[in-house]
């Protein structure tokens, strides 16, 4: 038997299917942006109005510092893993040379020679950022996965940065 029952036109009424659509894609754009906004940044944030570095993270990424030490001209490696916002732990660092304010204590960490022949120094310090002061001398770079930034040809002689570990939406109010 067909149905003869009168339908109501379109113009009556919003009808389900439109409205339950909207409501789906309106949810799938929350979603998304919540997971987008909870992601992991690594920030270079230097003073003034010099633009930073934004770098996609995860937690349990490393990045390093390196950077030449002012007096024994020597280069110095400082590992950085990043946990989470606000959470960065300095692992480990490695340097060629003992000498003028090396680190020579028990207490600053357990010391080993790498296969290179560098010494590596266990550390495991925590931080919730990283302040540098940028040096010529001292040439400091930043590397992060496969990245090399030089600081002092972005930011300058004497300039201060600061590594901070943020999720994106924390970062987003910050410039706004």
């Amino acid at each position: 038997m067909p149905n003869l029952k009168d339908r109501k036109s379109a113009m009556t009424g919003s009808r389900p299917f439109f409205s339950n659509t909207i409501l789906i894609a309106l949810a799938c754009v929350l979603v998304f942006l919540v997971w987008y906004g909870t992601r992991l940044l690594l920030v270079l944030e230097p003073e003034g109005n010099a633009k930073p570095i934004v770098l996609n993270t995860e937690a349990g990424d490393t990045y390093r510092l390196s950077f030449t030490h002012s007096v024994e001209l020597t280069i110095w490696d400082e590992f950085f893993q990043v946990n989470g916002a606000h959470d960065m732990t300095m692992t480990h660092t490695e340097f060629s040379s003992f000498g003028w304010g090396f680190p020579y204590l028990s207490t600053d960490g357990k010391f080993s020679i790498t296969k290179e022949g560098r010494f590596r120094l266990d550390m495991n310090r925590p931080y919730s950022k990283v302040p540098l002061r940028i040096s010529e001398q001292a040439m400091q770079k930043i590397i992060h996965k496969d990245a090399s930034y030089d600081l002092i040809a972005l930011y300058g002689q004497g300039s201060a940065v600061t590594i901070h570990a943020l999720r994106r939406y924390e970062y987003w109010f910050q410039q706004f």
